[in-house]
Formats: structure tokens, sequence, C-alpha cells
């Protein structure tokens, strides 16, 4: 092996080291704060705290699975939680005004089309402006989060209920099998689905080829363009998909319910060990980082932690994910 090969051989098994170590750091999180709050509180491993901790992560656990195959490509998109309220109002101000006035299961598939439609729409707009016109994804997704902040508040300015004559199109949500509810098994086979999408396709390898080095994917002849408008699609219809679960879990819609999902969608890719640089990292991962940062602000509600401090040792804990997790060997790194 030449001089020049036994440092990069090294600097990879670093990277490698790094995304392993954050994996196990978050499982080891996930089994102290389930050893500790169940030792110090009598209830937090009871039936229906589990069975909230499951259903809560749900929304989660699929806005996280659309993100981490934008953060494979080395981009962001920063206007996930945006595109989630925006699907949540078209969803439930569409039952209330039109909903309404239809045959329930008529009512709830017009309902997802519209919403999951917007996503679809959404991320294309990101990707399209992000690769024809050359815009990093940091910047486009900026510009987007704030049309689509503007857009949630322009159709709906409050919360609204969902009306209990269309209660059928959201009842699903609360079907449960023991302390595991549909929607996690929802979100499960989406997480699996998506896992095949990236280890099995062809588009999924590319993705991996675009992170790793996106000027030797282009070279290598891999369809970059189309290749990264796909995944910011695929990140909108998961955006919209987590907006409707929302609406379905409170029976209501709000302008900024997703405002807060941005940075723990965004945290639970990263501890799930997927890189922020780009070509590292798995979905299968990334569910280990969704129950991290479920599990945290869970616990920290079930012992009555404020709101103000919850915000700080979150906070703390992704940047120490994110100082562990990154790779310093590369320089002047940018989001793409």
């Amino acid at each position: 092996m030449s001089n020049t090969a036994k440092p990069l051989a090294g600097a990879g098994k670093k990277v490698r080291l790094r995304g392993h170590l954050t994996q196990y750091l978050s499982f080891s999180a996930i089994v102290l704060l389930l050893l500790g709050l169940s030792l110090t509180q009598q209830n937090f491993l009871g039936k229906m705290n589990m069975s909230n901790l499951f259903r809560d992560t749900a929304p989660l656990m699929i806005m996280a699975a659309g993100m981490t195959s934008v953060l494979l490509l080395g981009s962001i998109d920063l206007s996930t939680g945006a595109m989630c309220s925006v699907s949540n109002v078209l969803f439930v101000r569409f039952l209330s005004e039109v909903g309404v006035n239809m045959p329930i299961g008529l009512a709830t598939l017009s309902a997802f089309a519209l919403s999951l439609g917007f996503g679809v729409v959404a991320g294309f707009l990101m990707g399209y402006v992000h690769v024809k016109l050359k815009v990093p994804s940091f910047i486009a997704s900026l510009g987007f989060m704030s049309v689509w902040q503007s857009a949630a508040l322009l159709i709906s300015e409050r919360s609204s209920p969902v009306p209990k004559a269309v209660w059928g199109a959201i009842d699903w949500y609360k079907v449960s099998f023991g302390v595991v509810g549909l929607p996690l098994i929802i979100a499960l086979v989406l997480v699996v689905l998506v896992f095949v999408f990236q280890a099995r396709t062809t588009i999924g390898k590319n993705i991996y080829a675009i992170g790793g080095n996106e000027r030797a994917a282009r070279i290598a002849g891999v369809p970059v363009d189309s290749t990264k408008i796909t995944v910011f699609v695929l990140n909108g219809f998961c955006a919209a998909l987590g907006g409707i679960f929302l609406a379905a879990k409170l029976r209501s819609g709000a302008p900024t319910i997703g405002d807060a999902f941005t940075l723990m969608v965004i945290a639970s890719c990263v501890l799930g060990g997927t890189a922020l640089s780009g070509g590292r990292g798995s979905v299968l991962g990334t569910i280990i980082g969704v129950f991290t940062v479920a599990l945290i602000n869970n616990g920290m509600n079930f012992i009555g932690v404020s709101a103000y401090w919850q915000n700080v040792v979150f906070g703390l804990f992704v940047l120490g994910a994110i100082a562990i997790s990154v790779d310093r060997s590369v320089r002047d790194l940018a989001i793409k």
C-alpha cells in the first residue's frame, strides 16, 4: 500500500468508527434513560406511558426516514417542519369544510391525496430549485421554510379541531395491539421500504455515490440531478405524511405544529449515525436516533422538567452527538 493510501484508509476507518460510536452512544442513552426513569418514576414503564411513547414516535420516525436520504446526499432540507405544518392544516381544513359533506371513506382518501400531493409538489420544487437553479440546499430550504410557514398561516390562522362528524377519518390512529399502536407499525413498514429503496435499488446506490463524491459520480455517469430531485420528493412525501399523523393524533390542525420537528428530525438522523457530510448512514440507524429523541422528550415531560430546560438539555445532547460524528479530516466542508 502506498504512503498516500495509508492515510486515506486510516481516515476512512476513523469516519466509520465515529458513525458506530454515535449509534452506540444513542443505544446506550436509550438503555440508561429506560433504567433511570423506570427506577425513579413508578409508572414510567406502565402500559399507558409506553403506549403513548410508541404512538408519539410514529410522526417523527416517518419524517426522519425521509430526511435520512437527503442527508446521505450531503444536502439538507430545513423546510421539513413547515411542509409538515401545511399538510397538517390542509388535511384538517379539507375534512372540516368539504369532508363533512362526503362519505367518510371518500373524504379520508381525498384528504390524504390533497396533503400527500402537496408534499410531493413541495419536495419537487425544493429539488428543482436546488438542482436546476444551483441554489445550495441550505439556502433553498430556508427560503421554502419561510414560504410554507406563511402558507400554513394563510390556510389556518389558528388551531382548529377535526369535526366529530369526520372522526372516522382519523380513528385508525387509536388502533393498538397491546402497547404497540397501528401508527408505529405503519411507520416501521415505511422505514423498511425506505431501507430497501436505499440499499437495493439503483437510485439508492446512486444516493450513496453522490454523497460520497458528487463530482466522481457525475463523471461515472450517475444521473445526479434526477436522483437529487427524487430524494427531495420522497422527503416532501414523508413530511406531509407526518403532518397527517399529527392531525390524527391530536384530532386538530395547527399552522405551527411542525416547527419543532425540523431539529428533532435532523437530530434523529445524526444520532442514528447518518453523516451530515453525506455518503454514510442508514435509515435503520435512524430508528435508534428517533427512539433516543423520543425518550428524552417523554422522560423530561414525565418528570415535569420545564419546557425551557428541555430545550437546553436537548440542544446540548444534539451538539454533543454532532461533535462526535463530524469528520474533521475534511476541510472546507459545506452542505451541498
